[in-house]
C-alpha cells in the first residue's frame, strides 16, 4: 500500500493519487460516506460484491469499482480468494474533470482490455515507491492515463455496454449523417439505418457521445460550414446555410454562434482580412 506525502502545490494538481496498493486478498469494507476521494478498484482473481445505491454487483476478473466520494458503499469477497488492485485520486478541479467524462454514479465497470490498465496501475505503484520528488507529477500523469483508458473502453453500469461498443453500434447512423446531412433529417429516419426505436437511438447517442442525436447533426452541419466559409469569402452565407441543411438563415445564424460563440460573417472574417 502507497500512500504519498502530498504537499500544497501537489493538491493543486487538477488530479493526484492519493493512496494506490493491491490486496492478495480483499476484506469486506463497509463505509457510510465518510471516504473523501474517488477510487477504482480493479478485480485480478475471483469475485466479490459490491452494494452500493441500492445496487447489488457481482465483481470478478476484468471488471471493477468505480466509486465516487462520501457514496455509502459495501463490499465483500464472495470466493475464498479475491484478489484486487486500486487507486484513490482527487484533485483541484477533478469534480469538474469526472462531470466532463460522465463519471457520475458508483458502479461496475467491465473492461474491455483490463490487461493494459493494470499494467498502467502497476507502473503507477513502481513510481509511488520510488519515492522521488517528481514522483506525485508521474502519478498524476499515469493516473490521467488510467481515467481516460476507463472512459475510452467501459460502461460504468453493467446493463451498459461498452463505449466502443455504443460507438460501432451508431456507425451506420453516423455514416448516413455525415453524407446527407445537408437533406431534412428525423429522428425516425436516424432510427431507421439502425434498425431499433426512436428511443433507443436518443439512448445510444447519450450513453456514447454525451449528446442527443440532432446535438450531433448541428455540430456535423456546423463543421461543414466552417469549411464552406473558409473555402472562399464569395459565397454568401445564406447560401452556406442553404447547403448544410437550413432552410432558415437565421436559424442557421443562431446555431453556429451557439457552436462558435461568433457569427459566421465573423468567424470568416478572422481568416480573410
Amino acid at each position: 500500500m502507497y500512500f504519498p506525502a502530498l504537499s500544497d502545490e501537489d493538491m493543486k494538481l487538477p488530479f493526484y493519487v492519493t493512496s494506490a496498493g493491491s490486496w492478495r486478498h480483499q476484506t469486506h469494507i463497509n463505509r457510510q460516506g465518510e471516504f473523501p476521494n474517488y477510487q477504482w478498484i480493479q478485480c485480478i482473481k475471483g469475485r466479490g460484491e459490491l452494494r452500493v445505491n441500492d445496487e447489488v454487483y457481482i465483481i470478478k476478473e476484468n471488471e471493477g469499482m468505480f466509486l465516487t466520494p462520501h457514496v455509502p458503499h459495501e463490499y465483500y469477497p464472495v470466493t475464498s480468494e479475491w484478489q484486487v488492485c486500486w487507486v484513490s485520486f482527487n484533485g483541484s478541479v477533478i469534480d469538474d474533470i469526472m462531470l466532463s467524462l460522465q463519471f457520475i454514479n458508483s458502479g461496475k465497470i467491465v473492461l474491455t482490455n483490463a490487461e493494459i490498465l493494470y499494467r498502467i496501475l502497476q507502473e503507477l505503484m513502481n513510481r509511488l515507491e520510488e519515492n522521488h520528488t517528481s514522483s506525485t507529477m508521474q502519478c498524476s500523469e499515469l493516473l490521467y492515463s488510467v481515467i481516460l483508458k476507463l472512459r475510452q473502453d467501459s460502461g460504468v453500469y453493467i446493463e451498459s455496454k461498452s463505449r466502443l461498443q455504443q460507438i460501432t453500434q451508431l456507425n451506420p447512423v453516423l455514416r448516413y449523417i455525415e453524407e446527407y446531412y445537408h437533406q431534412p433529417l428525423t429522428l425516425e429516419l436516424l432510427a431507421q439505418q439502425l434498425n431499433v426505436t426512436e428511443q433507443y437511438t436518443c439512448l445510444l447517442f447519450q450513453q456514447s457521445l454525451g449528446i442527443r442525436p440532432f446535438e450531433y447533426v448541428t455540430r456535423v452541419r456546423i463543421q461543414k460550414a466552417k469549411k464552406l466559409l473558409l473555402k472562399t469569402n464569395q459565397i454568401p452565407v445564406q447560401d452556406i446555410a442553404r447547403q448544410v441543411g437550413y432552410e432558415h438563415p437565421s436559424y442557421f445564424i443562431k446555431r453556429f454562434k451557439e457552436q462558435e460563440n461568433v457569427t459566421p460573417t465573423i468567424f470568416r472574417k478572422m481568416y480573410f482580412s
